[in-house]
């Protein structure tokens, strides 16, 4: 666990000596104010009655503030039941019995993740999971202050402490948006991940998401470029083989053949390496879908294929040969697991979230998770980046390694990265104040 830290404005020099010897008025209103990265924190909290923003969403904390050798780093601590309130998966409106089958799979994965211990980034920077979609989506209190908060709360409270459990141990309850009608066994979307009896392929039908088949295609000139840009060929491509697989036999694979050789790849790893490429062409990656909107992803599940096809125009006397590619998929997410979109279609077919859950998990359904559920956890806001804002409408309690000094004032506070140290900048309105200097 990481150390405490904080501010406070002072109103003059012999204030701040009164508080703590070391202090450091600053004279200016834009003044920066140091802080060793070695073993220094900052935490910043509020009232219970209050909130912390950053990013534009709303959070209880406190916040634990440090700057890490990649930039700053930025935690809560939090309530398991504020922890689940705060993960924004899936529409609030939903069936009651989709979000409560959403709960159970999300305390499940946390379960799951802090049985397998911090990651090294984690145990860096102090923190059990990550705010993201590679853990998963989490904002905050935003979600419950919005629409259909209630909707979310009562589900986190109807299923509290319910996880799945396989042998003994939290299953890997892995989810997606959509899976394209069936989803996959794991070992078949992650080469080398240990099979699962309820990681495996399941029909999901009824799946009212714009995600279930897709498709975009490029001029054959772009395609080769995105693929070269990707490192998957080099010079003219020459030819595109798929090839699928079905259950349990492996992941689906993509052969590229071009001026410089064949490169293998499943699905999967290319389909990674084609959304970091397509930045390339962002007039025209993502693609629109048909009712104009984007794909949230230029490449959006592990199920899809590439085809190489030519089109004939007639331009007066003359044709026009223009050779396209075509890229064809189904689903958005890794497809393992549960299906978003799929649990909504059974509850709203009235199946109960007990059922839901054992449909996509092999069986399994919830039972109380005893011993695996902590009553708070850290959760990873922000990991590196060179500025981060932190603002409150109300004073600020703070510490600075344990350290507590008088209210900061209100208003945003901006964290600043530089040369391996934190510098805080007060809110402009704001009285001088200092902070304990390490140096």
């Amino acid at each position: 666990m990481a150390l405490r830290a904080s501010f406070a404005p002072v109103a003059s020099l012999a204030f701040a000596i009164i508080v703590v010897a070391a202090l450091v008025v600053l004279p200016s209103r834009t003044s920066q104010a140091a802080v060793r990265p070695e073993g220094s924190t900052i935490e910043v909290s509020v009232p219970a009655d209050s909130y912390l923003e950053m990013n534009g969403r709303r959070y209880r904390g406190p916040f634990r503030i440090t700057a890490e050798r990649d930039g700053v780093g930025v935690v809560e601590v939090t309530s398991l039941d504020a922890y689940l309130e705060g993960i924004r998966e899936v529409p609030f409106s939903w069936d009651e019995e989709a979000l409560a089958a959403q709960v159970v799979a999300a305390r499940t994965y946390l379960a799951w993740t802090l049985a397998g211990g911090r990651t090294e980034t984690g145990q860096r920077i102090g923190y059990d999971i990550c705010a993201t979609a590679a853990c998963q989506v989490y904002a905050g209190v935003e979600p419950v202050l919005g629409e259909d908060g209630d909707r979310w709360r009562a589900a986190v409270a109807r299923t509290s402490g319910e996880i799945l459990i396989h042998e003994g141990e939290p299953a890997r309850a892995f989810y997606s948006s959509t899976t394209g009608l069936r989803t996959r066994n794991i070992e078949d979307i992650w080469p080398g991940s240990e099979p699962a009896p309820y990681l495996v392929g399941v029909p999901s039908p009824g799946e009212d998401s714009p995600f279930v088949s897709w498709s975009w295609e490029l001029p054959e000139f772009m395609m080769e470029r995105l693929l070269r840009e990707a490192n998957v060929a080099g010079g003219d491509v020459r030819s595109i083989v798929n090839r699928s697989t079905e259950d349990g036999e492996g992941p689906w694979m993509i052969d590229i053949v071009s001026e410089t050789g064949t490169v293998s790849m499943d699905t999967w790893s290319l389909r990674s390496r084609i959304n970091d490429a397509a930045s390339l062409f962002p007039e025209r990656l993502p693609a629109l879908r048909p009712d104009g909107m984007r794909y949230p992803n230029t490449v959006l599940s592990p199920e899809y294929t590439i085809r190489r096809e030519v089109r004939v125009h007639q331009l007066g006397m003359n044709d026009r040969i223009d050779p396209y590619y075509v890229v064809e998929g189904a689903g958005w997410g890794h497809l393992i697991g549960m299906s978003q979109y799929g649990a909504q279609a059974m509850a709203e077919s009235g199946s109960t979230y007990p059922e839901i859950l054992a449909h996509y998990y092999g069986g399994l359904t919830p039972v109380p998770g005893d011993g695996f559920l902590p009553g708070q956890l850290a959760v990873g806001l922000v990991v590196g980046g060179e500025k981060t804002r932190i603002s409150s409408e109300v004073p600020l309690q703070v510490t600075v390694d344990g350290l507590d000094l008088p209210p900061a004032p209100a208003g945003a506070w901006t964290f600043l990265w530089v040369d391996g140290t934190l510098q805080a900048i007060p809110p402009v309105r704001s009285a001088p104040w200092g902070l304990p200097d390490e140096s």
